[in-house]
């Protein structure tokens, strides 16, 4: 989030408040993320909220599946924030 929430900040945008994980998730819309990668980013949005807010557990194979989504996706966001630096 903090890499998304980078790249808005550098095009001269910033969410903050209540709703803004859901603004910065939903900017990814403008970008060349594909849909399901946006999707999955906002799911893992809502359950983070589960987990801290109430507590919620998630399993084994779901935590693998954000570990290899993030180990894909972060290197291309440092890329692509560097290019717009």
């Amino acid at each position: 989030m903090y890499l998304i929430r980078a790249r808005l900040y550098l095009e001269g945008f910033k969410a903050s408040g209540e709703g803004a994980h859901e603004a910065e998730v939903s900017y990814l819309y403008e970008t060349e993320f594909s849909e399901a990668d946006i999707e999955f980013m906002n799911e893992m949005r809502f359950l983070r909220n589960g987990i801290k807010y109430y507590g919620r557990r998630l399993n084994k194979e779901y935590a693998e599946k954000v570990i290899s989504f993030a180990e894909r996706i972060i290197p291309y966001l440092k890329k692509h924030l560097k290019e717009a630096l």
